[in-house]
């Protein structure tokens, strides 16, 4: 077993039962809402619309106060959301009340289907404790380690959709409830708030300098998670109702459908540690959303159930496998003091415009072809592709947690 800290492991358990929660009610919730309440796909847009739009908001809250103050207690709060808004859902069909659970479950962020990351408002607290507590380590391999915990642990809560909606939202608010008190034993690490780089080589780089280059690498994380988050948006939050009405098949099919591609999603993240090593931390982002975003665009075609599993598996598995070398990316280049900050402003460019994008899809899915969402988000994604070529070095990671810049 790799010799991390007892928090880490705590950190990963709290990761992955939360992931079982998140599974589930990215696959179900979307169904729910639509065939068991029968709101209208544009409701269930604004549904999505508000937890995206929601979600940055905090994020950027949340983020800032958590390399302020204590990221424990920072990361504690934003757990406890999720079950909450889990409880809402079982207990009301009041409109305004879903749009509250919306709103403290981030259900709708992008992305949330592919990792199981229901909730989002967690991750870039968790994010950077994470990074706080893994120096001298390859990150690359942490995150991987992370997301195949996470994918996995996602897959397994698809399969609730074969339950009862009432069973599977059980499940889903006690597993979110247990992520919770898992990480209470952590403990609280100090908060840097030098603004110096703590791996700055020379260690006599002007504070100055340094705010400046954090600023500049901030902004352009900004500028790719708005076009990430804008694409995935208009197709992620509707995958589990895309696909019951375009195949004719039960949730518990759909589930089954988001089990194998989780599992296969998860088993690719183990790969990040190598591209990484060897295509450098941008170029293992790329590569692999080159691959996702081909795949996107030919999952509203997909007419047969084998065709549908075998596309949506291309897609899901290259899209989680690019999440641990943008993480590892994220936390190379900007300096410790500023870690939860980028995350939250990664986290809330990215969750701000898919906001928009999902409720404007809903209305899309209701009065348009299914393929014009997903022809916009693919034209998206090559945007996003080459900015990442753009913006970014191409610093690869050794063993033994050294990083060698381009």
């Amino acid at each position: 077993m790799p010799n991390w800290d007892r928090d880490v492991w705590l950190l990963l358990a709290s990761r992955g039962v939360r992931s079982i929660a998140g599974g589930a009610l990215g696959v179900i919730t979307g169904l729910y809402l639509y065939y068991y309440l029968h709101l209208s796909l544009t409701a269930v847009g604004i549904f999505f619309g508000v937890g995206a739009f929601t979600a940055p908001l905090m994020s950027l809250l949340f983020g800032r106060l958590g390399d302020r103050y204590s990221r424990k207690a920072i990361l504690l709060l934003t757990l406890s959301f999720l079950p909450i808004a889990t409880a809402i859902l079982l207990l009301t069909n009041y409109y305004p009340l879903l749009l509250l659970a919306a709103a403290l479950g981030g259900f709708g962020t992008a992305g949330a289907l592919a990792s199981g990351s229901v909730g989002a408002v967690a991750a870039p607290v968790q994010t950077a404790i994470l990074a706080d507590k893994t120096e001298g380590l390859d990150r690359s391999m942490v995150y991987a380690v992370f997301n195949l915990v996470s994918g996995v642990s996602s897959a397994i809560g698809a399969l609730l959709a074969n339950l009862s909606y009432r069973e599977a939202f059980y499940i889903a608010l006690t597993l979110s409830a247990v992520s919770f008190f898992i990480v209470l034993p952590i403990r609280d690490g100090r908060v840097v708030r030098s603004n110096r780089r703590v791996d700055d080589p020379g260690g006599n780089a002007k504070a100055e300098t340094v705010v400046r280059r954090d600023l500049a690498y901030i902004r352009r994380f900004a500028v790719v998670g708005v076009l990430n988050g804008t694409a995935q948006g208009l197709v992620t939050p509707f995958l589990p109702i895309i696909f019951r009405q375009v195949l004719h098949v039960s949730n518990g099919v759909v589930g089954d459908i988001f089990f194998i591609g989780g599992v296969a999603a998860a088993l690719a993240s183990l790969t990040a540690p190598y591209f990484s090593r060897v295509l450098g931390l941008r170029d293992a982002i790329i590569l692999p959303r080159v691959i996702s975003t081909a795949a996107l665009i030919l999952i509203p075609f997909s007419t047969s159930l084998s065709i549908a599993v075998i596309t949506y598996i291309i897609y899901v598995m290259f899209r989680v496998s690019s999440l641990a070398p943008q993480q590892a990316l994220m936390m190379e280049l900007v300096g410790r003091g500023n870690r939860s900050t980028v995350t939250g402003v990664n986290q809330a460019a990215r969750l701000l415009p898919s906001a928009a994008a999902t409720t404007s899809s809903g209305v899309m899915l209701d009065y348009l072809p299914i393929p014009v969402p997903f022809s916009i988000a693919f034209v998206i994604n090559v945007l996003n592709i080459i900015l990442y070529r753009k913006y970014f070095p191409n610093p690869r990671p050794l063993h033994g947690g050294v990083t060698v810049m381009e």
